[in-house]
């Protein structure tokens, strides 16, 4: 530890969730017809570890695991503001789900030195939300989940968050190192500048990694990951109907209906 922090953000390059589909035929996604992007929640733990630095000094390294392409996530982050970049790549990773996943990244935060991890709530291609908390386990570190905001605390080494419940929020303080889950949507991701973008596209060179680089070898990859799907399908649509009218007092009428027909049948089942 030191009194600026290392800070590390997680990020997952994904298929375009606007532009995604699923094949009927095998029930998985078509990654091919979407466009790979950064996934949305990772935007604003990139703005929430950015903001964090800016407030208590030292450095964001934004970390991702995938192919050797997947390093155009990292190029994003880096023109967004982060300092570095580590890309896990490895065929040893292939076929990981979350158990390996958050090892893999567990190991390399603390071969970092990292003082806090951030990640997005969940990723927009399997929405487990479990590779933040994985990552806490492997580690041994303390965890802020469901978080909406951030209040560093250098002097006595904690990180403060307000977290969402149910039915309002709470003020949590968790001693370093800790792993954060922040909520998609909570804060405002700043827009890359040009000069940044630039440098992030033309000279950023990120550190890569294998599995052999961070001792994970033997704990990686589809052998290894315990989950199992037992079978996906597709709903087909549901045909709905359609009432088309020509002015607005002719809709406010077929509503006003359709709240009576509605409320008759409560009080006919009650």
């Amino acid at each position: 530890m030191t009194n600026e922090w290392t800070i590390v953000v997680c990020v997952k390059q994904v298929p375009d969730a606007d532009e995604v589909s699923i094949d009927p035929q095998t029930g998985t996604l078509n990654r091919a017809d979407a466009a790979a992007v950064m996934n949305k929640p990772d935007r604003n733990a990139v703005e929430a570890a950015l903001d964090v630095r800016d407030e208590v000094g030292g450095e964001v390294i934004a970390v991702t695991m995938g192919p050797p392409w997947a390093d155009e996530v990292l190029q994003t982050a880096v023109g967004l503001g982060a300092d570095d970049g580590v890309l896990l790549t490895d065929k040893a990773f292939a076929g990981s789900d979350t158990w390996p996943t958050s090892l893999a990244l567990a190991r390399t935060a603390d071969e970092l030195d990292a003082d806090i991890v951030i990640c997005g709530e969940e990723s927009t291609d399997s929405s487990t939300g479990q590779v933040p908390p994985g990552m806490a386990a492997h580690n041994g570190w303390a965890q802020l989940t469901y978080v909406e905001d951030l209040e560093p605390h250098p002097e006595d080494e904690e990180l403060v968050a307000r977290r969402d419940v149910e039915g309002g929020y709470e003020r949590v303080a968790a001693s370093l190192p800790v792993v954060v889950a922040y909520e998609f949507g909570e804060n405002a991701p700043r827009i890359a500048g040009l000069h940044r973008k630039i440098f992030s596209e033309t000279e950023f060179e990120p550190q890569v990694w294998s599995a052999a680089d961070i001792g994970v070898e033997d704990e990686v990859g589809l052998d290894v990951s315990p989950t199992q799907v037992g079978g996906m399908d597709t709903a087909d649509p549901v045909e709905r109907e359609r009432e088309t009218v020509e002015t607005p007092e002719d809709l406010f009428e077929a509503m006003a209906e359709d709240v009576h027909r509605l409320r008759g049948e409560v009080t006919a089942d009650d």
